[in-house]
C-alpha cells in the first residue's frame, strides 16, 4: 500500500512539472501568457492584454493597448500608429487612417494596398470597385499598381476578374486584345463580347458548352 501511495506521489510530481515545463515553453514562444484574465482577441489575428498587443502571439512593438484596435482587412491601429498583419505603416496617418474593403485602406493623404501606399493615387476621391481594382478621380488601379490606358469616368468591374471603360476590356489588370468594350460581358467563369468568347482573359477557339 505504501509503495502505491508513493508511486502516484512521484506521477502526480512528474505530471505536474512536465505541464509546468510546456506552460512555460508556450508562454515564452508566443510571448503571452494563456491564463490571464485580461488577455482577449480583438481579431484579424491580434489579441492584447492590458500591458501589450500581439498579433498571432508576437508582440508588436510601440503599439498601445488602450487605444489600440482592430480595422478590418489586417489592418488595425492605436492613438498614434498604424499597423498591417502586425508591422507599423510608416508615415501613415492614425488619426484620419479608415479600412475601406478588400484590401485597400486610407488616410487623408495616401492610399494603400495591403499595407504598401499606392503611389499617386488620390485618398480624397479612392473608391473601391471589388475585384482588387480601385480608382480616384484620374486613374484606374488593379491590386495597387495602376492599369495603362483604362478610362477612371466609366471603368466598372464585371466580375472574375474582368472590366471595361467605354472603349476597352481587362482581366486582372491587363488589357484584353481586340475585345469589343461595348459588347464586353462576364458570364459564370467566362466573358464574350458580339464575335468572341474569353477564358482568363484569351480568346477561347470555340464557344464553351451549355453543359
Amino acid at each position: 500500500m505504501k509503495q502505491l501511495i508513493l508511486l502516484s506521489c512521484l506521477y502526480f510530481l512528474y505530471t505536474s512539472t512536465i505541464s509546468a515545463h510546456t506552460h512555460d515553453y508556450w508562454n515564452s514562444r508566443y510571448e503571452f501568457n494563456f491564463g490571464k484574465q485580461d488577455f482577449k482577441g480583438i481579431g484579424g489575428g491580434y489579441s492584447k492584454d492590458n500591458f501589450k498587443v500581439y498579433y498571432r502571439g508576437r508582440a508588436i512593438q510601440d503599439a498601445s493597448t488602450s487605444s489600440f484596435k482592430y480595422l478590418g482587412g489586417g489592418y488595425a491601429k492605436d492613438s498614434w500608429h498604424v499597423f498591417y498583419k502586425g508591422i507599423l505603416i510608416k508615415n501613415a496617418s492614425a488619426s484620419s487612417f479608415e479600412y475601406l474593403k478588400n484590401d485597400y485602406a486610407k488616410d487623408s493623404w495616401m492610399t494603400f494596398y495591403r499595407g504598401r501606399q499606392v503611389e499617386g493615387i488620390s485618398s480624397n476621391s479612392v473608391s473601391d470597385l471589388g475585384g482588387g481594382y480601385s480608382k480616384d478621380n484620374f486613374k484606374v488601379y488593379y491590386r495597387g499598381k495602376a492599369v495603362q490606358d483604362a478610362s477612371a469616368s466609366s471603368f466598372q468591374y464585371l466580375g472574375g476578374g474582368y472590366a471595361k471603360d467605354t472603349w476597352r476590356a481587362f482581366y486582372r489588370g491587363t488589357l484584353v486584345k481586340d475585345a469589343s468594350a461595348s459588347s464586353f460581358e462576364y458570364l459564370n467563369g467566362y466573358a464574350k463580347d458580339t464575335w468572341q468568347w474569353y477564358y482568363r482573359g484569351r480568346v477561347m477557339k470555340e464557344e464553351p458548352s451549355a453543359g
